[in-house]
């Protein structure tokens, strides 16, 4: 019994590690998240990390690029899940860092995404991206606002999740 419990914890370590390291990015990092979340301080996303979560698409006009387009990417949503958080506000922050705050019910209410792909190739940064908030906005009228074209950051590199009292 003696040697069967550093055995033991000696696994259970290394399986940390082990678990620990395949959560780490192995490409470039192109999104960092931090704020009101269970993991550590911050957590890095490289983009074949991103693609592990549910994956979404909407296809719209915008006033940013002429004519139809299909976006995919991932809802806030899922992202928030993983990350073991119930924020209900995100902090958005852009590679020249502009800013905007997004209510996370933008994205279960409005179908928004933080979209990684246009027209089936990934968003360069040339090209908006490689991260890029999109609303269905042909979908709804009222999507059609200054409102919702000032959360439709781009060029996105940092979410910071913020939890709201009320």
């Amino acid at each position: 019994m003696r040697l069967l419990f550093p055995s033991v914890f000696l696994c259970l370590i290394f399986m940390s590690i082990a678990t620990h390291a395949s959560e780490m990015p192995n490409n470039k990092t192109i999104l960092t998240v931090s704020g009101a979340i269970s993991a550590e301080r911050q957590v890095k996303f490289d983009m074949t990390m991103l693609q592990t979560l549910p994956q979404y698409s909407i296809t719209t006009h915008n006033p940013w690029a002429k004519g139809l387009h299909t976006y995919q990417g991932f809802s806030a949503i899922d992202l928030l899940k993983r990350l073991g958080s119930q924020s209900t506000l995100l902090q958005v922050t852009a590679l020249n860092d502009y800013m905007t705050e997004i209510p996370v019910s933008d994205f279960a209410e409005n179908g928004a995404i933080f979209a990684t792909h246009q027209d089936g190739k990934p968003m360069s940064v040339r090209n908006l991206g490689p991260i890029m908030v999109i609303y269905p906005f042909d979908e709804r009228k009222e999507l059609k606002s200054e409102l919702f074209y000032g959360r439709s950051i781009w060029q996105i590199r940092h979410i910071k999740a913020m939890a709201i009292t009320e």
